[in-house]
């Protein structure tokens, strides 16, 4: 093939600078477009209503200021490992929550994003205001919020059946212990060093019940069956203003593991040594004393008691009207 022949076929297969010139630009656009994904956030892989929870959360309890915050508010919770916080396998939905003891301070935001929780551990912080509701959370197994200047009544534990243990000691709190009905896999419940009122709950379903703590409140009434209460191990009340007798202690109280007193309540109970053994005090009702009576209201003379006051008064007067007119 000539020279001539072989410019005459490059020249129709080989784009002119004119030509290639689109192309480069097309290139530079691409490389551009690529340097700006990485700041693009990421599309969040758990529901929008579980991000928007989490970082209410961090909003509303100083995030900021938090001993640990790594990667909050960066991206997917599970996709960025934010710290502190667990996903399911998947990378889906958010299990647990675990801020104890991390300088949280503030309220705790509603947590009703949340439905696939299981664990929630904000205990050991500056926690104040009330305790969200927790309807609807039906996965919940562990919540601790211990330890806190949280105040207000103890939200309703109805329904949530997985539920194990509820920590809500050393606050503020107020109001009644909520019905503990229906929550067969409850095992621990301590509300203890609040300022609860009211009675207590039914035991009767709490049958895997092994640990009840619920002294130093403002508690009244009498203490409930604990019967069927097979692997109840600890049971504290004291410190409230119970009356009546207690209940017949189950064969499961461990020695030394228990506290009756001070109360109202009075002997003799069903099992007197059981509960002697249970508290380590012979007897057990030591530190119980007798319920105050009414003070501070005078008592209202009957008829018959005004009438011999008035006799009274009339034979007294009369006496000094004799010494008067004597000589």
């Amino acid at each position: 093939m000539s020279y001539c022949h072989l410019r005459a076929i490059n020249a129709t297969t080989t784009p002119s600078s004119t030509q290639r010139r689109p192309r480069r630009w097309l290139a530079a656009l691409a490389l551009a477009a690529a340097s700006l994904l990485p700041a693009l956030p990421a599309l969040a892989a758990v529901p929008a209503a579980e991000l928007q929870t989490l970082t209410d959360l961090y909003n509303s309890t100083n995030g900021a200021g938090w001993t640990t915050h790594t990667n909050w508010l960066s991206g997917d919770p599970c996709d960025n490992h934010w710290s502190s916080i667990t996903c399911d396998a998947g990378g889906a939905h958010v299990t647990e929550v675990g801020l104890n003891g991390n300088n949280l301070i503030g309220t705790l935001p509603s947590l009703s994003g949340l439905t696939n929780l299981q664990y929630f551990y904000v205990d050991d912080n500056q926690l104040t205001g009330a305790i969200p509701s927790l309807s609807g959370l039906t996965s919940l197994q562990d919540f601790y919020v211990n330890n806190n200047q949280l105040s207000g009544a103890i939200p309703s534990l109805s329904g949530l059946t997985n539920l194990r243990n509820v920590d809500a000691s050393d606050n503020q709190l107020t109001g009644a212990i909520p019905g503990l009905s229906g929550l067969t896999n409850l095992q621990g419940f301590y509300v203890n060093n609040n300022q609860l009122s009211g009675t207590l709950p039914s035991l009767s379903g709490s049958t895997n019940l092994r640990d009840f703590h619920v002294n130093n409140n403002q508690l009244t009434g009498a203490i409930p069956s604990l019967s069927g209460l097979v692997h109840l191990q600890r049971f504290y009340v004291n410190n409230n203003q119970l009356t009546g007798t207690p209940p017949a202690a189950p064969a499961s109280l461990l020695a030394v593991n228990s506290a009756l007193c001070p109360n109202y309540l009075s002997t003799p109970s069903p099992t007197d040594a059981a509960w002697d053994t249970a508290t380590g005090s012979t007897p057990w009702s030591t530190g119980c004393t007798a319920a105050p009576s009414a003070t501070g209201v005078a008592a209202v003379p009957t008829l018959g008691e005004w009438a011999l006051l008035g006799l009274g008064l009339l034979l007294a007067g009369l006496g000094a009207a004799r010494v008067r007119g004597r000589p």
